[in-house]
Formats: C-alpha cells, sequence, structure tokens
C-alpha cells in the first residue's frame, strides 16, 4: 500500500528533483488529495482549494506553453455568455454593488475552472491517472470524516435540529455526494462500500432532503442500463426545465390547496417553509418578469416575505431553489439562460461513454437538484465546488481513455 502511493505521488521519480514540472504536478497532487477532506472539515473550504489548484495549474501551463484545447471553445463560450450576462445584469439590479460581486464570482471561478481544465488535457494520460487516485483516496478518508460528522450530529451533539448543525450538514453532505458517485466507480469493494454507507447514514441522519433525493436518483440512474443512459439524463433535464418553466404558476395553487388540505402541517417543517417562501417569491416574479431584479439580489429581498405562516428564518438568505432566485433575479431571460446551459453541459455528457458518462451525469443531477432545494449558486463555496466537479469528470475521462488506450 505504502509503495502504491509512493508511486502515486512520486511517479518513479527520486524524492528530491529539480524537475520544476514534476514539482508543480506534485502540488497539484497535493491539491487534489487534500481539497475533499477540507471540504467535509471546513465547509466553506471550496471557496479557495479551486482557486490554489487552479493557480498551481497555471504556473504548470505556463511552461509547457500549450495551444489552446479546441475541445473547450464551447464551454469557454458559454462561460463567457454567462459572466456578461450577469454583469450586465448590473445595469437594471436593485443592488449593482451585489450583482457586480455575482459576475466577479462567476467570471473567476469560469476561469479557475477553465485552467484546471486545460491542465488536465494537456498532461498525459498516466498522469492523470495518479491525480485520480490521489483524489479517490482523499475522498476515502472524506467520506469517512463525513459519516462520522453526521453520526455524531445526531447521537452525541445535543439536538440534532439545531440551526447551526443543520447548514453545515447541508453543506459537506453536497460535497460527499460527489465523492460518493466517485467510489462507486472504483474497481475494490471497500470504496463501493464506503459509498453505499455514505447514502445510508445520510438518508437516516443528513437532514438534508435535496441530497436525499439525490441519493435516490444516482441510485436509479446506476441501475438504468448504459445505452439508456442519456437518454434518461435528457428526459430529467427536459422535466426540471418544464417546472422551472411555469414554477412561478404552479406553486401558488399547489401551496393554497395543500394549505387548505392541512398537509403542511407536519415537522419538520422544511417542506411547508419552502413552498410557502417560493409562492411569496412567485408573486414578485410579475414586477420585472423579463429581466428580473438583478443577479445575487434575493438575498436583500426584504419585501418578498410577507405574513409569513411557515417560513421563520429571521433574514432572507435566499428563494432555497436556484428556479426561483433565477426568475427574481434574472427573469425569464435568466431561466432561458439557465436552460441552454444545461442542454449544452447535457450534449458534452452525451459524448462520454461508460463510467464517465455515469459520473458527469450524476454530479449534473447532484448539482441541480440540490440547488433547487437549497444554496445559492452566486455564493463562491458552490462555484468553487462545481469547477471542482467539472475537473474530476474531466480527469476520470482523460484517465480511464488512457487505460483503454494502453490496453
Amino acid at each position: 500500500m505504502f509503495r502504491k502511493y509512493q508511486a502515486i505521488v512520486l511517479g518513479g521519480l527520486p524524492l528530491w528533483t529539480k524537475n520544476l514540472g514534476e514539482i508543480l504536478f506534485r502540488a497539484l497532487i497535493g491539491a487534489y488529495f487534500v481539497a475533499p477532506v477540507l471540504f467535509v472539515s471546513i465547509d466553506t473550504s471550496p471557496t479557495a482549494m479551486a482557486i490554489i489548484a487552479a493557480i498551481i495549474a497555471a504556473a504548470s501551463l505556463l511552461m509547457k506553453r500549450p495551444s489552446f484545447t479546441g475541445g473547450l471553445a464551447t464551454l469557454t463560450a458559454i462561460l463567457a455568455i454567462l459572466s456578461c450576462f450577469v454583469l450586465l445584469s448590473a445595469l437594471w439590479s436593485a443592488d449593482p454593488s451585489r450583482s457586480i460581486g455575482a459576475a466577479r464570482n462567476v467570471f473567476g471561478y469560469s476561469v479557475a475552472a477553465l485552467v484546471l481544465i486545460q491542465c488536465l488535457m494537456v498532461i498525459s494520460a498516466a498522469q492523470c491517472d495518479r491525480l485520480l487516485q490521489a483524489f479517490t483516496a482523499g475522498a476515502c478518508i472524506a467520506l469517512a470524516v463525513l459519516i462520522g460528522r453526521e453520526l455524531y450530529f445526531a447521537f452525541a451533539s445535543g439536538d440534532p435540529l439545531l440551526a447551526e448543525k443543520v447548514v453545515v450538514l447541508h453543506k459537506i453532505t453536497f460535497y460527499g455526494a460527489f465523492f460518493s458517485v466517485i467510489l462507486l466507480t472504483q474497481p475494490g469493494p471497500l470504496s463501493k462500500a464506503l459509498a453505499v454507507f455514505f447514502a445510508v447514514s445520510t438518508l437516516l441522519y443528513g437532514r438534508s432532503t435535496g441530497i436525499d433525493l439525490a441519493i435516490m436518483v444516482v441510485a436509479l440512474f446506476l441501475a438504468t442500463p448504459r445505452r439508456f443512459r442519456q437518454p434518461v439524463l435528457v428526459c430529467f433535464v427536459v422535466f426540471y426545465m418544464a417546472l422551472a418553466a411555469v414554477g412561478p404558476l404552479v406553486v401558488p395553487p399547489l401551496f393554497a390547496f395543500l394549505d387548505t388540505k392541512g398537509l403542511l402541517g407536519f415537522q419538520p417543517g422544511t417542506f411547508a417553509a419552502r413552498l410557502e417562501l417560493w409562492k411569496m417569491v412567485s408573486a414578485t416574479v410579475a414586477e420585472a418578469p423579463i429581466l428580473g431584479h438583478g443577479a445575487n439580489t434575493m438575498r436583500n429581498a426584504v419585501g418578498v416575505v410577507v405574513n409569513p405562516k411557515y417560513y421563520t428564518l429571521v433574514d432572507l438568505a435566499s428563494a432555497h431553489n436556484i428556479v426561483f432566485d433565477l426568475w427574481y433575479e434574472l427573469g425569464i431571460v435568466g431561466i432561458i439562460v439557465y436552460g441552454m446551459i444545461l442542454a449544452a453541459v447535457t450534449r458534452m455528457i452525451g459524448r462520454l461513454t461508460g463510467t464517465s458518462q455515469f459520473i458527469a451525469g450524476s454530479f449534473l443531477m447532484v448539482a441541480v437538484i440540490e440547488l433547487s432545494v437549497d444554496h445559492r449558486i452566486w455564493l463562491s463555496w458552490t462555484l468553487g465546488t462545481l469547477a471542482f466537479a467539472a475537473s474530476i469528470c474531466v480527469l476520470h475521462h482523460r484517465s480511464v481513455a488512457g487505460t483503454q488506450h494502453a490496453a
């Protein structure tokens, strides 16, 4: 075991080397190994880790001076359009400074993701395999830590529903869902067992409806025959965007019906609170239905919450749903852009095969489901997580493709 990980870190070279390229690559290995553990230990660490990994990757690229990878053209165009649109929203924003801040985060983490992916596209398949094994080892440790934290919060720390604990669990189980997908594709039984243990532990004690739903969806996706996975993913995205398009029209009558029938009084009241909040947001969408109120303005839209019955938070963190955040902040144009991004990403996933397609498809569904019940897309740690997740998809694809080519 020691020799295996020594080979991953050193790559057959001496411990001390003057090869600057190898030194930078070992630093990147360290970042990919440490990142999962930091994610579940310090819940906002993706904010820094994505940038740190991108800086190391940028230094490595400066040494190699490769030409721009043509396969990144579509992704670059998508992220550029998104960044420009978010920045332009400051022109009509109710709070231009918040919209500019959102544009800065989107642009910064888009650049970080592109730099990481470009680096992973130009290094050798053997180096990709070393990076993937380092990340997988870190993910195993991270899931063990995460399961321990879930059980600790549930049994040994007093009230398991204490707000601070729930917030932490919502973040770290989000990361854990990505890690478990990777471990499900590993050949050894230990990795798969750890992923299953995480799923069971989270379903019982994770306190995150979004991740619970994501776990069940990924389990069904895993059970789907390989040739049907892309059609299933396409159907998922189409159904999701259809719901997103009619959300502000459907939620108010749905809330009224369920409330009248007394079906929202069960505990915990998270679902009722979310549904009521979405109903209140829907009532304000008509004020700016085309372009919205500006990116990242939901955070201080205190006028949205009026005479709440179930929603008890002292502030308005967000709509707890990327769809209603976008409807309020960027209007129908924002929903259209969101749909175009999901369609483009789904199309790129369709070009993959085997476990690479499963990982990328699962990552997309986990992100979409969780962002539809919690978190804000403009948060730096959210964007950092997505940047890292995208790089892992590329890393796995290159590692597997290199192994198959060698065989």
